[in-house]
């Protein structure tokens, strides 16, 4: 089975692309079926533990297969175009808001109001806006050409995505409502947690763009710099499925509505792919303790976020 699924994605990645999206669609449309049965509370938690990790896993086999799809440079932008513009027509309010931008008259965007009610809008926007991130991911990754740049840009990249949820503008736009909105709307809703939120159950509801987007452009440098591929697959999917675990601490170790899944990813991948990193003695001293200088700024964060509350 292993066999064929590789077979598939080397040699037909599009109809592997299209048939997981047609399972995503029966996955969203049965989990969130089954939330709105649940009343247990135990029963809403592993349900929302288990579609999370059915979302990841569609997630990545998805990403793994777009990086299969035999494409130049401007095919990839283009492709990220088509789906970006995929991704706006499935999300109305998304358009409401560039229309609003935009000076459109309530008239001219009338529209907008019928297109929120077609059924499973939302899941055919979540498949375009990974395949967007998926695909402009990719274009990214072309700058990287050696094993040792993808993990100084991953290290730096976890960096970034820290303080841009913890300090930056990430944690800035959704400490407001129509921030949140905003970003609910570049973000891709994960399926059947709706009972655990409705619970009051601390869970993972959501992931952003640019998680996918950095995934694609981890798995595009590890295909073409010929990299362990299934080693990074598996760690990543481990470490995501066990990364929601934070929530659960609740107000014990309270962190950011935002839990930045970079750190995660990139963790992931840097294990998976360690011995094809051929730095120095001293090279890998600094490395090292550049991560520990990001996990103790994790820790401090968590810290402050404590005393505070």
């Amino acid at each position: 089975m292993m066999s064929n699924l590789s077979h598939w994605l080397e040699w037909r990645p599009w109809r592997v692309i299209m048939g997981l999206a047609v399972a995503f669609v029966v996955f969203s449309i049965a989990a969130e079926a089954l939330a709105q049965a649940l009343s247990k509370h135990w029963l809403a938690g592993v349900l929302a533990y288990l579609a999370t990790a059915a979302f990841l896993l569609y997630a990545l086999l998805t990403i793994v297969a777009l990086c299969r799809v035999r494409a130049g440079a401007p095919a990839e932008l283009g492709i990220a175009i088509a789906f970006l513009m995929g991704m706006m027509l499935c999300r109305p309010p998304l358009l409401a808001i560039i229309a609003f931008m935009l000076k459109v008259s309530d008239e001219a965007a009338g529209p907008l109001k019928w297109l929120a009610q077609v059924p499973g809008l939302w899941t055919i926007g979540t498949i375009c806006l990974i395949l967007m991130a998926g695909f402009l991911g990719r274009l990214v990754g072309r700058v990287i050409r050696e094993a040792n740049l993808l993990l100084v840009v991953t290290v730096v990249a976890a960096g970034i995505d820290l303080w841009g949820v913890y300090w930056g503008p990430v944690g800035q736009i959704t400490s407001t409502e129509k921030g949140r909105a905003i970003a609910e709307q570049l973000s891709a809703a994960i399926p059947g947690v709706s009972a655990a939120t409705r619970a009051g159950l601390p869970v993972l509801t959501a992931i952003g763009i640019g998680d996918f987007l950095f995934v694609a452009m981890f798995f595009a440098v590890l295909r073409r710099l010929r990299l362990n591929q299934r080693a990074t697959f598996w760690a990543v999917f481990a470490i995501m499925t066990v990364a929601p675990a934070f929530f659960l601490l609740g107000d014990r170790l309270p962190i950011a509505e935002n839990l930045p899944g970079l750190p995660f990813i990139g963790a992931g991948t840097i294990i998976a792919n360690w011995k094809h990193f051929k730095f120095s003695r001293q090279e890998k001293h600094t490395l090292l303790i550049g991560a520990a200088i990001i996990i103790l700024l994790i820790c401090a964060i968590l810290l402050i976020k404590r005393l505070i509350a």
